[in-house]
């Protein structure tokens, strides 16, 4: 199933029936994913969403040559991942931050075009501006230790934006974090990417987070590893806190629900009210 129309010269990010599967200790086999085809339009920001199990950090990390298939094709920007590698062309966030503790959170970003510097893009960001989006401004000279969580991974997204990376890709990067951190976050990782405007694909559990976040959502589904629905999100931008109350939000949050439990085949549990189902 493909995400959108787009045709793989004109997709950032390619996919076609992609399969890998993974031998378990009892010598059965995990079908971690099966004949996946997505398509990614250049520029879009783009989630998978889908419970534990389905496939989509492995998808994510065949997109950026870490995962070898056992079969089908990966193309970004119409290279393969190892030529985008290679060439610096991808970001990546996952979970932790992985900062070097030792340098302060200015260092931390511009440390990272010191070690690339013959593949850095022109003309070169502003990091202390993208610093100043994320809301790192007063924190630009303090140590990790001094760091909230959020901002740490704050320090981390601005990092990897400010490669400015072809295709950014981020596994669960806010999964850690307390909800209005992550409400937070949300905001200034929408601000960074209005900045530099790179192809995002985004792995989530968060029904919400992946609405307020997306141009689609990808819903994927487990046992075998497969994409299921993908979903547009025609909500307009920017995207504040507040369109998180609006009827047209909880309508889009309720599509992606009801396509979820749709790939289980399963009737949602009862909804209780005053504690009475």
């Amino acid at each position: 199933m493909n995400s959108t129309s787009e045709s793989p010269v004109d997709a950032a990010i390619s996919v076609r029936g992609a399969r890998r599967t993974y031998e378990l200790e009892d010598f059965s086999h995990l079908v971690a994913l099966h004949d996946v085809d997505l398509e990614v339009k250049a520029g879009s920001f783009v989630s998978v969403i889908g419970p534990s199990g389905c496939g989509k950090s492995t998808l994510l990390r065949a997109v950026g040559g870490l995962e070898p298939l056992e079969s089908g094709e990966v193309r970004v920007c119409g290279r393969t991942p190892k030529e985008v590698a290679s060439a610096k062309g991808f970001g990546f966030v996952p979970q932790t931050p992985s900062l070097l503790p030792w340098l302060s959170v200015l260092k931390n970003v511009t440390v990272a075009q010191k070690v690339n510097r013959k593949h850095n893009r022109t003309p070169a960001p502003d990091l202390e501006h993208l610093l100043r989006v994320a809301g790192l401004g007063e924190a630009m000279h303090k140590l990790p230790r001094e760091l909230s969580g959020g901002m740490q991974q704050r320090t981390a997204i601005v990092r990897a934006f400010g490669l400015r990376p072809d295709v950014m890709l981020m596994d669960e990067p806010f999964s850690a974090l307390d909800e209005f951190t992550r409400e937070t976050l949300q905001g200034q990782l929408l601000d960074l990417w209005a900045e530099t405007r790179c192809t995002v694909l985004f792995v989530t559990h968060s029904i919400s987070e992946a609405v307020r976040l997306s141009d689609q959502v990808v819903v994927m589904a487990p046992r075998p590893g497969r994409v299921v629905d993908v979903i547009d999100v025609d909500l307009p931008r920017p995207r504040d806190a507040d369109l998180l109350k609006s009827p047209e939000f909880h309508a889009v949050e309720a599509r992606v629900r009801d396509s979820l439990w749709a790939a289980f085949d399963e009737v949602p549990p009862p909804v209780t009210q005053r504690g009475r189902v």
